[in-house]
């Protein structure tokens, strides 16, 4: 009775707390778990159960279909490990949801309580991507209370943001700099942190307002990798410096054109040995940004397997395992029966051990698409629009997924808000996602220029690529705009990249104008046309 009366109370302070405030469904989906299991039911807790009694789900809710329960138990089970982070720290006694269970289990800290339940399980190693640390001025030294206010801004929501993606880790830790001494900070980051990367953030008062420098360096080698600015006004609005940080996160951290993604690839690509943990983001990156071919793409398929079969609760492993399905299926490696039943089971455990990750809900959303539930996919994705919107390799990797599955129209919509691309010129079936996608969009981005699109292969080339979407054959495109990039100049990106039109496309993404992105390359394509 004693350890009964010990768990409903904690039960009524997680629920009353302020993470779980407004959290109905999770808030629901606890009291059930922990109320069956204190009248001895446990055991027999069941997702059936859970949708009916719980969530609200109508009595025909088929859990092989719809994901609900495990998604919402994946979103239990980290509020649970936020709470006793945070509020909860200094609690006695801890409500848990074991991964792959829905019985509760329920540990008393104090000495002499009652033996526990069930305990949590050890955490099994998680597959990695690079680390970084930012740094910024030191606002003791800020005498301009606006400037002073903009760098608190920096320091506490570009971490915050960047949290929100999975494929990167933050250095947190404040780089103390002694009086009259100055700090080595790429000695700093590697040394104290292990950080990869380096995100020097400054800002200065401008005459129309602030001006903000980033540059990135690659800690191991010291290089330079980036730089570039973006002008703020004095009395900015929040959407601004979000546009900054979206266009920052998609030049720097995005899978598919990411600066220091590549970078970081590259590096351990050159090294005699990949680390174990590294290898799934490693390749996946070097798919994407170098050679998407068979070769590599088996390479990545290896990587994926040996770590979603040694450690099965690695969540990375099992979303990126989801993604490479796409990529099989556009590629045609394996037979259609096989990729389906394979797709739909990481697709959901991606889900599962990725709640509220949008990237996860992308790739689930093409699953729906690829086996015709459009309904469930539509939702999806507007469920990874909201989570996450600065996520652009979710968003990429949906337009390039829609197209490969036939839905024009949506993935033309898609890609349209991406790239703030025309609606009107040109129609859907001219448009090829691969172009942004793969090998760093550099085939876009080279055909703004009338002599590189000449070297790109002209009309001709472009031609092929739209012949090879439109007859369904995604190898045959990939392959085209591999060949055609490889024929423009040594690519300076494979070392450092200058600066790009970083500010133009924040400019762009505020003010929406009516001519943008592909339709002011197919302006240049007309252009050049009518001029040879």
């Amino acid at each position: 009775m004693e350890e009964k009366e010990w768990i409903q109370k904690e039960l009524s302070q997680i629920l009353a707390s302020r993470l779980l405030e407004n959290k109905k469904q999770a808030c629901n989906f606890l009291t059930y778990i922990v109320e069956e299991t204190l009248v001895g039911r446990g055991e027999k807790i069941t997702q059936y159960g859970i949708a009916i009694e719980a969530l609200g789900k109508p009595a025909d809710f088929c859990p092989t279909d719809n994901p609900a329960v495990r998604v919402e138990a994946g979103r239990v089970r980290k509020l649970l490990e936020e709470y006793y982070a945070s509020e909860g720290r200094h609690s006695k006694h801890r409500i848990m949801l074991p991964s792959g269970s829905y019985q509760p289990g329920f540990e008393s800290l104090q000495p002499n309580a009652l033996p526990a339940v069930q305990h949590f399980s050890p955490k099994s190693i998680q597959s990695q991507g690079p680390k970084v640390h930012i740094s910024y001025p030191d606002t003791e030294l800020i005498r301009d209370d606006a400037l002073r206010g903009l760098v608190y801004n920096l320091r506490s929501l570009l971490p915050m943001t960047l949290g929100n993606f999975r494929e990167i880790r933050i250095a947190l830790a404040r780089v103390s700099q002694p009086k009259g001494h100055k700090v080595d900070e790429l000695e700093v980051a590697w040394q104290q942190h292990q950080a990869d990367f380096l995100l020097q953030c400054t800002a200065e008062v401008a005459e129309a307002g602030f001006s903000l420098k980033f540059v990135l360096f690659h800690t191991l080698t010291r290089e330079q990798l980036w730089s570039d600015s973006a002008q703020l006004p004095l009395h900015y609005a929040q959407v601004t410096l979000e546009s900054v940080f979206s266009q920052l996160i998609l030049e720097i951290f995005s899978l598919h054109r990411g600066i220091a993604m590549a970078c970081w690839s590259r590096y351990w690509k050159t090294q005699s040995d990949i680390p174990c943990h590294y290898r799934v983001l490693v390749e996946h990156i070097h798919f994407l940004q170098d050679k998407a071919g068979d070769a590599n793409l088996q390479a990545f398929l290896e990587a994926c397997q040996a770590r979603t079969q040694r450690y099965h609760d690695d969540a990375l492993a099992h979303l990126h395992y989801a993604v490479l399905c796409l990529y099989a299926y556009m590629l045609r490696t394996e037979s259609t029966a096989t990729l389906e039943i394979q797709w739909h089971r990481l697709a959901l455990r991606a889900l599962e051990l990725n709640p509220g990750n949008a990237l996860a809900h992308s790739i689930f959303a093409l699953e729906c698409f690829h086996r015709g539930d459009y309904e469930m996919g539509k939702l999806e994705i507007e469920t990874a629009r909201q989570v996450n919107p600065f996520d652009h390799a979710g968003g990429h990797l949906l337009a390039v997924g829609l197209c490969a599955l036939r839905h024009w129209e949506l993935a033309f919509t898609v890609l349209r808000d991406l790239a703030g691309l025309d609606s009107r010129y040109p129609d859907p079936l001219r448009v090829v996602p691969c172009l942004f996608y793969f090998r760093q969009g550099e085939f876009a981005k080279a055909a703004r220029s009338a002599p590189q699109f000449a070297v790109l292969g002209g009309w001709n080339t472009f031609g092929t690529l739209v012949n090879h979407c439109r007859s369904d054959d995604c190898k045959g495109c990939i392959q085209t705009l591999s060949r055609s990039v490889d024929m423009l100049p040594s690519n300076p990106s494979h070392n450092t990249l200058p600066s790009s039109d970083f500010w133009e496309n924040i400019q762009q993404d505020l003010v929406k104008p009516e001519v943008s992105g592909l339709a002011a390359l197919s302006e240049t394509l007309t252009n050049t046309l009518t001029s040879s």
